[in-house]
């Protein structure tokens, strides 16, 4: 029978529920013990394959963890527990590694799967809620998950699936730094797609060239020269350079709105030089797509929206746009 509720109350059981589930990942970091530390060892060390298996809530958190452990160039992959045991297991050589996932410990599946692997040469880990169990007596590693209880009364898959997530997210870090695995390797394994786009290209790639493409001013120009520059090359903004072309402030539409909105008397007297932000923060062509967004985001005072780009002698080469890197709109390459 569907219950009645009110918002708050609808309100209370959520927040409660990611409280429980919270605390059940924060009790992970105090459980992690030598087993942890060996399987990353074998993880940063071992050239053989890696499988991932579980079957249920447990068999979609393998999957993620399969995933990301490619996605740091180990030769991870999941395997279905059902599938490998008819026929799959074949992919299963000598020296490869067997990673189950399972809340109690004995899933009947996941259990004659790591008989068979193991008879097989192969190592076995086992991530579990209950040690001793069937699983854990088969591995070589046992990571034991601290949840003292799910987040519902019904036992729903909820702060054991956030446990296994979380430590497996422990496991792929720590496997990557210790690899050193860097953001170059990251881009190469995920050529596609958002992230990939990113981490694949560099400011140069993106940028609007000046002055083709962006309005570039002295800081003598009046306020209304600057307003029909930017109107022609619509970017939002402008950048301000001196007569040999150094970089020396930056003018946005919201500047000028400014001006006519506060100050509308003063409009057509005044001058780029007295609105603009002057010594504003900039970039080269040579840094990451991924990295100039995060100093536009992160910027201390406010984030930035517009960044002028120079090269070493901080001459106005042009200028990139939160927009531009938020969608990903690569710009082509001539």
């Amino acid at each position: 029978m569907i219950q009645t509720l009110t918002k708050n109350s609808i309100l209370e059981v959520a927040k409660a529920t990611i409280a429980k589930e919270a605390h059940a990942v924060a009790a992970q970091a105090e459980a992690l013990d030598q087993n942890f530390l060996d399987l990353a060892q074998h993880l940063i060390e071992n050239q053989y394959k890696t499988f991932v298996a579980g079957i249920g809530k447990s068999g979609l958190v393998g999957r993620q963890l399969a995933s990301k452990l490619a996605c740091i160039g180990v030769k991870a992959v999941y395997i279905d527990p059902n599938d490998a045991l008819h026929g799959e297991l074949g992919l299963v050589e000598a020296g490869d590694l067997v990673i189950c996932l399972s809340k109690s410990g004995a899933t009947g599946e996941l259990v004659f799967l790591a008989k068979v692997a193991r008879l097989r040469g192969a190592k076995i880990a086992a991530m579990v809620c209950r040690v001793p169990s069937p699983l854990s007596k088969l591995a070589d590693w046992t990571i034991k998950l601290d949840v003292a209880a799910e987040a519902t009364e019904i036992e729903i898959p909820t702060s054991s699936a956030i446990a296994q997530t979380a430590v497996g997210d422990a496991l792929v870090v720590a496997v990557a730094n210790a690899r050193g695995f860097t953001a170059d390797q990251f881009s190469e394994n995920h050529p596609a797609g958002n992230l990939g786009v990113l981490l694949g290209s560099q400011v140069n790639d993106l940028m609007h060239k000046a002055p083709e493409e962006v309005p570039v001013l002295s800081p003598e120009s009046f306020l209304h020269e600057a307003l029909i520059e930017m109107t022609r090359q619509p970017l939002g903004a402008a950048l301000v350079a001196d007569s040999e072309n150094h970089l020396i402030g930056i003018i946005t539409d919201g500047d000028i709105r400014r001006i006519v909105k506060d100050n509308p008397e003063h409009f057509l007297s005044s001058t780029v030089g007295n609105c603009m932000t002057k010594s504003p923060l900039f970039c080269q062509p040579d840094i990451s797509a991924i990295e100039v967004l995060k100093m536009m985001e992160e910027n201390k005072k406010k984030p930035v929206y517009v960044l002028p780009v120079v090269d070493i002698n901080h001459q106005v080469l042009g200028l990139v746009r939160m927009h531009d890197l938020t969608q990903f709109q690569l710009k082509e390459v001539k």
